[in-house]
Formats: C-alpha cells, sequence, structure tokens
C-alpha cells in the first residue's frame, strides 16, 4: 500500500500515535484537527482502530480486514509483548511472572493494573468489539449483541474480510479488491522468536471468553476457504507462495 499510494498513504498508529498506544478508540472521538486533516490527506488508510474511523473523513469510505483465530491470536499478542521491551504491557508481564495462562484469565482489576487498556480487546471478543465500533470492557456485560452489529457493519461498509490463517488467499483478494496485480509479493517480517505454549486450560478459557470472535473468523474463514477453491486462485496462490520464500530468501542473503 505505501508503495501504491505513497504520499496518499497513512497509517492511525503513527497519526493518532498516542491514542493508539492508550486506547485505540479514542481516535473516534478526536477533535484534534491537525491529526484529522492529516488523516484525510490519505486514500488509503492502515493500522490497528475500530470501526467508526470514516467519520473522520470527507467523502466515502470502505474497510478490510483480516479475522484470526481468537486462541492463536492472545498467544501471538501475549508473545510479541515478551519481547516489546519498555512496553506498558511488557513491563506488567515480567514484573509479575505472568504466564500465558493467568493472562488468559485476566480480570478487570488486572488490566487497569496493567495500564493497558487494549487488554480488554485482546482477551474478550476484542475482534467483534472493534468491527462493532463497541469499546466494552472486560467483565462490562454480554458481548453476544456484538454479533449482529459487527454483521450489519461488515455488510454495509466492508468490501473484504479475511483471515489470518489463509493470508496468501487473503493478499491476493485484498490485491484485486485495490486493483493491484494478484502476483503482487510481500515478505515475512515481525516475527516473534518468543515460543508459547497453550494449555488445555488457557484454550478453553480462551474460547469460553471470545464465542463471538470464533464464530466471525469461522464463517469468513469458510468463505475465503471456498473462493480459494478456483482454478485461478490456486494458480495465482501457488506463484505468491513460491514468490513470498524467494522473497524471504533474497532478504536474508542482503541482509
Amino acid at each position: 500500500m505505501l508503495r501504491k499510494f505513497q504520499e496518499d498513504f497513512r497509517k492511525t498508529t503513527i497519526v493518532f500515535e498516542q491514542e493508539s498506544l492508550e486506547n485505540i478508540f479514542s481516535i473516534l472521538d478526536s477533535k484534534d484537527q491537525k491529526k484529522i486533516a492529516e488523516i484525510n490527506q490519505a486514500k488509503a488508510v492502515s493500522g490497528h482502530y475500530p470501526y467508526g474511523l470514516h467519520k473522520l473523513l470527507e467523502g466515502e469510505s470502505r474497510y478490510f480486514t483480516l479475522l484470526r483465530d481468537p486462541v492463536n491470536r492472545a498467544r501471538s499478542y501475549y508473545s510479541y509483548s515478551l519481547k516489546n521491551e519498555g512496553s506498558k504491557i511488557y513491563q506488567y508481564l515480567k514484573d509479575n511472572n505472568v504466564s500465558f495462562e493467568q493472562f488468559a484469565e485476566m480480570e478487570k482489576k488486572d488490566i487497569e493494573k496493567s495500564g493497558v487498556h487494549e487488554l480488554n480487546y485482546i482477551l474478550e471478543d476484542g475482534q467483534s468489539k472493534m468491527i462493532a465500533g463497541e469499546d466494552l470492557l472486560i467483565g462490562d456485560g454480554n458481548t453476544a449483541h456484538l454479533l449482529d452489529i459487527a454483521e450489519e457493519n461488515i455488510a454495509k461498509h466492508f468490501d473484504f474480510v479475511g483471515v489470518t490463517e489463509l493470508f496468501d488467499d487473503a493478499f491476493i483478494e485484498i490485491n484485486k479488491m485495490l486493483g493491484f496485480s494478484p502476483f503482487s509479493l510481500y515478505i515475512t517480517q515481525n516475527k516473534s522468536p518468543v515460543k508459547v505454549t497453550i494449555s488445555d486450560n488457557a484454550h478453553k478459557t480462551l474460547l469460553e471468553r471470545n464465542p463471538i470472535d470464533a464464530s466471525l473468523h469461522e464463517k469468513y474463514y469458510n468463505e475465503l476457504k471456498k473462493t480459494s477453491e478456483s482454478i485461478p486462485h490456486q494458480l495465482t496462490r501457488a506463484f505468491v507462495t513460491m514468490g513470498k520464500k524467494a522473497a524471504d530468501q533474497y532478504v536474508k542473503l542482503r541482509s
């Protein structure tokens, strides 16, 4: 997107840096005219932000997103946090020697102690909260209503919903949607070296806390899986799979 849009591309994590580090839902309530003007210079915006950003933008806007299995999403966040030295969550996990099982069981009081607001949408139906545009705290009530709101928002304002487990397939569809070549390539970055084992208890806890996320993820996993079964898509995926390996190897050799 950066290569395609160049100066017409913005990241919310840069424009709204402080909000992104504290509570990304604060982006939606921003009255900072400088930041709003900056984001309005873009033709494409990426980042971690909830549904509703389009209300800050002039003209028509469309969304696309990728969902992830909620258990693996929590593990990935925990693993990344353990290498993200200097962050609030890193300090909290280290100072309190928090295991992954304990992390999965964190309650409202633990999150308040950590000072990391985003744990409210990492541990409990967070993807649904983001797509529904509702900043619900853990323990603030049932999240079942989020499914209908999320599905309504997707139907009205999303051009594509994919899943990270089928990233190459999603990558192809996003390229097509944005008018890029379906034979584009990418390199893999931001891999965490920290390996985390999911105990049966942690797995059970996270599934119980994320029923709406699990339902959304299953639906769009199945939809993308069906899309990926066409012969043209399979041929394109074979190219992308081989190409990304070659690109990754090239980058390693150059570095």
